[in-house]
């Protein structure tokens, strides 16, 4: 009976042995899954940090590219403003030439050909700066103060 007893004790030993056993196995499966899974998400993290340093290299280059656009786009802009500017200056000259009569200068010639010259020249843009250009040179070809 003894001889028995140790057997069927032997026996449950040995199931709680298999059982343990397959125990063991379930977990390294588990375990090697979730290192997989580490090993992924850890490489996700690596590869997402290098885009988004590349990303904010690019914005740095943009940004620069943004500040060199409106540096040469304000440059463009007083450059054209100049040349309106100019324009506006040989448009004074030529309503005084325009005006010059035999004897002296036709006010009111001039003062039409100036007022339509400030017609037709723009209101925004480079373009508008003749208006002041106009008015100033004019004024000062008649003699007004300003």
């Amino acid at each position: 009976m003894l001889a028995k007893e140790l057997l069927n004790d032997l026996r449950a030993a040995q199931a709680k042995l298999e059982a343990a056993r397959e125990d063991a196995a379930s977990l390294k499966v588990l375990l090697a899954l979730r290192t997989h899974q580490h090993d992924l998400a850890w490489q996700d993290v690596q590869r997402l940090t290098a885009e988004l340093e590349a990303t904010r290299a690019r914005a740095v280059a943009l940004e620069v590219e943004l500040a060199e656009a409106r540096t040469n786009a304000a440059s463009a802009d007083a450059a054209a403003e100049a040349d309106e500017r100019t324009e506006a200056v040989r448009t004074v000259r030529g309503a005084v030439l325009d005006s010059i009569g035999s004897r002296a200068l036709d006010r009111r010639r001039f003062q039409e050909i100036i007022a339509q010259a400030g017609r037709e020249a723009p209101t925004g843009g480079p373009g508008a700066a003749r208006h002041a250009v106009l008015l100033t040179e004019a004024r000062r070809v008649l003699g007004i103060p300003g």
